[in-house]
């Protein structure tokens, strides 16, 4: 029987790992990080785009062992910082891979190398340095990248990092660091800034997370100026090898963080309601919403506008066709002033219920609320729900009834001098614009004798095609129409209803002068045309 253990080709795994570093730009975090670890007050990159040469360097505690920089899988770094973030030891590898030639001064020696030697495990000199001036250079030869991608890189790398970096005589702006200024909380998973809770037009829901200074997750594509800002315990949370830009166990990472958002924000708007006036409290009202924190505002004496509407306008049956008809109030209404008003909600389906509610809540000036509030918000006990009252209609000197036939449109309308609407015991009487009774409703449209405008039709047909596109010019010669026939059909004098429906010119000359006789039949047709 034979024994076998699992072994190493040290060559091979080392030319294996060159093809694990994601982007050639990892070597500038590794580097970034290693000067954090050394304590650096700062690190500094200089790069000479006409040679290619990258030269990097900070005033950090050293380089203790250039042996042990050169040890794969071997920090060198006390046990603290490994305890606290876990170094890989490979992280040097990065910057083996990235250039051709590199030279390192620091505490422990100096050294001069082809990278390709080091990485076939060659054997290196190492001078020492009696002089040493507390800093640390690396200074790399033949590195494939072009300026723009280090200048952007480091840029992103920079935003979060604890000490200041410095790119070619430029100190790159760290907005997102721990030392940025910006109020950080400390959590279960790190330190948070919560984004945006000091503007209540503004809606914050992306965030970035760093992980040991450095960026690991973003919510969103493109960089924003407003988002929440976390920077994780790296005790408890890891990044990938080798990169370190991933975490481990994203997914679950970032649930937390979502879940620790969601608490952090509770906790700001908890204490903050206990000292803004309530008319400033409710322009969060957004905020409040996106994080589920609507029970909040249960007992504030204010409502937010943005839950409740009024009428401005004529109502239609899409208001993407046509104008919107109603708006927001324009600032929050106190208690009393929701109470002196009557607030509303109903079934707002007016192609197929019709437009008797909103013409009813219209002319009633109502408060329109449809959704937004917690279940237990005391506006709840006030409003009025008018789909569970009794609906009635009533003509007033109805007339008659006659057939529209547009292009698009055909309804029967009845005409009278008013009409009222009666709900509960309430009744509104509308002389000045008409209304449709609704496709399950008998699809009857009644104008009293105040509109001749045609604007019904915007009740009854939103005049999209099959394609979902507003057929304009239909709309436009259906609506002109309309308002021609009710002329026809309102007019106490037929010469006179003749006179509005006839075009004002018929621009041809062989008429000019010229007096005619037109006979209608019983349907309204002309039957004969003769000359006078």
């Amino acid at each position: 029987m034979k024994e076998v253990a699992m072994k190493v080709n040290q060559a091979n795994l080392v030319k294996s790992l060159k093809f694990s570093f994601t982007n050639k730009t990892t070597v500038l975090g590794e580097l970034m990080q290693n000067a954090r670890r050394a304590n650096a007050t700062q690190v500094v990159f200089e790069f000479a785009p006409e040679t290619k040469i990258l030269r990097v360097t900070d005033d950090g505690c050293g380089i203790d062992s250039i042996e042990t920089l050169l040890t794969v899988a071997e920090s060198g770094w006390d046990a603290d910082v490994v305890a606290q973030e876990h170094p890989f030891g490979i992280g040097f590898l990065s910057a083996l891979f990235a250039c051709h030639h590199m030279t390192v001064v620091s505490k422990s020696g100096r050294i001069s190398v082809n990278t390709d030697d080091v990485l076939s495990f060659k054997p290196v000199t190492v001078s020492p340095v009696t002089d040493w001036d507390g800093i640390t250079a690396i200074t790399m030869l033949g590195v494939d990248l072009e300026i723009e991608q280090i200048e952007s890189m480091l840029n992103q790398l920079a935003q979060g990092f604890p000490i200041p970096v410095e790119f070619n005589g430029t100190s790159l702006d760290r907005k997102c660091a721990l030392d940025s200024g910006l109020h950080f909380v400390d959590t279960e998973i790190g330190a948070v800034y919560l984004g945006g809770v000091d503007k209540a037009d503004n809606v914050v829901r992306d965030f970035e997370v760093y992980l040991q200074g450095l960026p690991v997750y973003s919510s969103y594509n493109f960089r924003l100026v407003n988002r929440h800002i976390i920077h994780l315990d790296s005790s408890r949370f890891y990044a990938r090898l080798p990169d370190r830009d991933k975490l481990i166990d994203e997914k679950e990472v970032i649930a937390l963080v979502r879940i620790v958002l969601a608490q952090e924000m509770e906790k700001h708007f908890t204490l903050f309601k206990t000292t803004a006036p309530a008319d400033v409290f409710v322009l969060f009202y957004d905020t409040l919403k996106h994080w589920k924190l609507l029970s909040l505002l249960n007992d504030v004496p204010v409502v937010p506008r943005e839950v409740l509407y009024e009428y401005d306008d004529y109502p239609v049956c899409d208001t993407e066709v046509y104008s919107d008809f109603t708006r927001h109030p324009d600032k929050a209404l106190t208690r009393s002033e929701v109470e002196s008003r009557e607030v509303v909600n109903f079934n707002d389906d007016m192609q197929n219920e019709g437009s008797a509610l909103h013409m009813f809540a219209w002319k009633r000036e109502s408060l329109i609320y449809n959704d937004g509030l917690d279940n237990d918000h005391w506006l709840y006990p006030m409003i009025r729900y008018l789909d569970d009252e009794e609906l009635t209609t009533e003509l007033v000197n109805a007339s008659h009834g006659a057939l529209f036939e547009g292009e698009w449109t055909t309804v029967y309308v009845h005409f009278c001098d008013a009409y009222r609407i009666q709900i509960g015991d309430d009744v509104v009487e509308i002389a000045d614009s008409a209304f449709y009774h609704g496709e399950d409703q008998s699809g009857l449209a009644v104008v009293p004798k105040g509109d001749a405008s045609g604007y019904v039709l915007k009740q009854i047909s939103s005049y999209k095609s099959e394609y979902d596109e507003f057929q304009e010019s239909t709309h436009e010669s259906d609506v002109y129409a309309f308002s021609s026939f009710t002329v026809a059909n309102t007019a106490s004098d037929p010469a006179d209803a003749m006179k509005k429906l006839i075009p004002s010119s018929f621009n041809c000359p062989s008429l000019n002068s010229k007096s005619f006789v037109i006979t209608l039949d019983d349907g309204g047709k002309v039957a004969s045309v003769t000359a006078a």
